[in-house]
């Protein structure tokens, strides 16, 4: 798309920024290979991956590589034997120019040629129920777009709250199959002999599971990496046959016609190395990888997203740009809440604030703050708390909270975990000084993981 600076910015859209272009060579047991890296690649020695080595040292699935505006960026995956830049082990890092990545006993060169093409990127500013005019959406849309006309599996990434869901749908609508069934599974919201029917259906009773239900159409798996072991081992086996039985079932199979779909806000690439989630199953689901950038990557997006929650409401016309001031550790789905309760009134907004000057402090867990909303977000009082006897000395419920319990289980979960994990972390660095071996031990965490909650929740 072409145009004007200001055309864009009045359609709500943002330009891309340009991106360096890494080069890398390197000798393996099969000989000599060059690339030229222009996206997001996972490395190990599976075949099929993206960047497929052959070195008996590198892990199955090992690290992953990322061109980005400033260049290539690796993050060793849980590797059994590391990762390392200019001989120094990293867990998360940028290589310079002419450096050598080590991944087992192969060295990689890194070299940095002319700038990457101009990515693609989608001309409007929404795709279906999406809505994004910043240059991360739009080039997301563009990938959907191209995905929707292909029939291989996807494996959707991202945080919790970024709207993972909304991508597999519009996905789905926009494909060929978009006339047939949109069937969803909530992997968590199963115990495994439940979810075991929920999926491949049951003999006992002829109950029909999703991959019949979902016939012709689109199958959407959610919080895959919920999914116990033996119901990865039969999911898998059903993929590599592309038939299934029910439980209980004998004889052949059944032939089915399944797009499918999966989402992770979990790394399934290091519970692979950790070996809580089956290999072969990983390098099924992820034909193709989708990551749902986070809304703070994508703040210019915040007047877009506002107008679409309120769903033709009056607002303020102060409202989004008071909204895009505040710090937003959360996601589309905190700001969705936060928009609602706010009922469009940028005055109610300027609270969130008021208490420190704009500076506003993290949440902490007596109830007066939420995931994308400072300590004291929302004036509270005993009447906040519907149901909270008058007098009661019990802490009354914050009126931010209320929708949280309305929502679905699953949704509530990702909510309450997110919120207790990040003031967990917070108390955990300033109580050891900030020196993460100390704070690794007293947790009880491994550091590389401690390091990817630290990354998640910007602590």
């Amino acid at each position: 798309m072409s145009g004007a600076p200001d055309a864009q910015a009045s359609r709500g859209l943002e330009d891309a920024p340009p991106r360096a272009s890494p080069h890398l060579s390197w000798t393996d047991g099969t000989g000599p290979h060059g690339l030229d890296l222009r996206d997001a690649r996972t490395l190990g020695s599976a075949p099929g991956l993206g960047v497929s080595v052959v070195d008996r040292a590198v892990s199955r699935v090992h690290a992953e590589l990322v061109a980005r505006e400033d260049g290539l960026w690796v993050r060793d995956l849980e590797s059994r034997n590391g990762t390392y830049v200019a001989g120094v082990k990293v867990q998360d890092a940028r290589v310079p120019n002419g450096a050598v990545l080590r991944v087992g006993a192969t060295e990689i060169t890194v070299t940095y040629g002319s700038p990457l093409r101009p990515m693609d990127l989608w001309p409007e500013p929404g795709f279906g129920q999406l809505v994004g005019g910043s240059a991360v959406m739009r080039e997301l849309f563009a990938q959907l777009d191209k995905l929707a006309r292909t029939d291989g599996a996807v494996l959707v990434t991202g945080e919790p709250g970024t709207g993972k869901g909304a991508v597999a749908r519009a996905l789905h609508d926009a494909s060929p199959r978009a006339d047939k069934p949109f069937v969803v599974v909530e992997c968590q919201a199963f115990a495994s002999m439940m979810l075991d029917g929920e999926i491949f259906g049951r003999a006992t009773d002829e109950r029909l599971g999703a991959i019949e239900n979902a016939e012709g159409g689109t199958l959407f798996l959610d919080d895959a990496s919920e999914l116990p072991l033996a119901v990865q081992q039969k999911l898998a086996r059903v993929l590599e046959t592309k038939s299934t039985q029910r439980v209980g079932e004998a004889g052949a199979g059944r032939p089915f016609d399944v797009r499918l779909v999966t989402a992770s806000s979990r790394d399934l690439r290091v519970m692979v190395n950790r070996g809580t989630f089956r290999e072969d199953l990983y390098l099924r689901l992820a034909g193709t990888t989708v990551t749902v950038p986070p809304l703070r990557d994508r703040m210019v997006d915040v007047p877009l997203l506002v107008e679409r929650f309120l769903a033709g409401q009056p607002a303020g016309p102060d409202l989004a740009a008071e909204l895009a001031k505040l710090p937003w550790p959360g996601n589309v789905q905190e700001l969705k809440v936060v928009v609602e309760r706010m009922g469009g009134a940028a005055d109610r907004v300027a609270l969130l604030s008021e208490s420190t000057g704009g500076d506003a402090p993290t949440m902490d867990m007596t109830g007066r703050g939420a995931p994308g909303l400072p300590s004291g977000a929302l004036p509270l009082d005993p009447g906040d708390a519907p149901g909270t006897p008058a007098g009661s000395t019990e802490e009354p419920m914050p009126r931010f909270l209320e929708p949280w319990f309305g929502a679905g289980y699953k949704d509530f979960r990702e909510r309450w975990q997110d919120l207790g994990e990040r003031e967990y972390l917070k108390r955990l660095m300033l109580r050891t000084g900030r020196i993460s071996s100390v704070a690794s031990r007293e947790s009880g965490l491994d550091r590389t993981y401690l390091y990817r909650l630290l990354k998640k929740h910007g602590v």
